[in-house]
């Protein structure tokens, strides 16, 4: 599964599928390791972005990545180094990728984007594109591991989806398939079920807003109370006066201008 700049995935995944068909052919008997795939991917990138990088920063001075390298002593220290920063920090399209699937050691997930590639085994979810923080945040508060029941999986991984159409650019439309429990086994998702699981999510959702409602209304009320009582404690206090002081030094009367200071 794929995001981003849509021309840069197609030619990698190209060149991703002329690998995988020459790995079938050479061992016919045996499934690509998922691990091998996600490296791959990202072996192709890097490959696209050194070549990209060769046309744009060094053939218009008459070098190839490989005679940069060999003529280097013939440059000075500042230019190499120049050079070599255009070329590592060359400006590519933002690309992310999910492979996921069953080989001979089990099923594994691993997301690709253009400077790593990562597994997502111990967690047991991952997302790429626009939604993929929303989508995220629904698997981490749900607290979901790879060992949980294949149901409540399903309607997780809708309700992360659904989360996600808040980001621009998510749309509504969503397609769901399931892969495994054997290597090579795969199967589209099929709409009815999909819309059962819908309307099971919206069910879930119009629970947890007349739950939030009444909390709203708990919580406000709650704060109220405290008011009336800050208000009642604060009628209660009785106001001191004025002209007198607490150490027992001076003193006056209410009535008439007479005064006592005690020896």
């Amino acid at each position: 599964m794929i995001a981003g700049e849509a021309s840069l995935q197609i030619e990698i995944l190209q060149s991703l599928y002329r690998f995988v068909g020459e790995r079938i052919k050479a061992k016919p008997q045996e499934w690509v390791p998922l691990n091998d795939l996600a490296n791959e991917y990202q072996g192709i990138y890097q490959a696209i972005k050194s070549r990209k990088a060769e046309a744009r920063v060094l053939r218009p001075i008459g070098l190839t990545l490989d005679t940069f390298i060999t003529r280097q002593r013939e440059m000075s220290a500042s230019i190499v180094a120049d050079l070599t920063k255009e070329i590592i920090n060359f400006d590519m399209p933002a690309i992310e990728a999910i492979v996921s699937g069953v080989d001979d050691t089990g099923a594994h997930i691993y997301v690709v984007n253009n400077t790593e590639v990562t597994c997502r085994d111990a967690i047991g979810f991952a997302a790429i594109g626009a939604g993929y923080w929303h989508a995220n945040s629904q698997f981490m508060f749900a607290g979901h591991n790879r060992n949980r029941p294949l149901p409540e999986t399903l309607l997780l991984t809708y309700a992360a989806k659904r989360r996600a159409e808040v980001a621009p650019g998510v749309g509504a439309g969503t397609d769901m398939f399931s892969v495994g429990p054997g290597p090579g086994t795969y199967g589209p998702i099929l709409k009815e079920i999909i819309d059962d699981v819908d309307k099971i999510y919206k069910r879930t959702r119009a629970r947890a807003a007349q739950s939030i409602k009444k909390s709203n209304q708990e919580v406000n009320k709650y704060v109220e109370q405290l008011g009336t009582q800050a208000a009642a404690q604060e009628q209660r206090t009785p106001t001191p006066n004025p002209t007198e002081k607490t150490n027992g030094a001076e003193s006056t009367g209410e009535e008439g201008t007479g005064t006592a200071k005690p020896n």
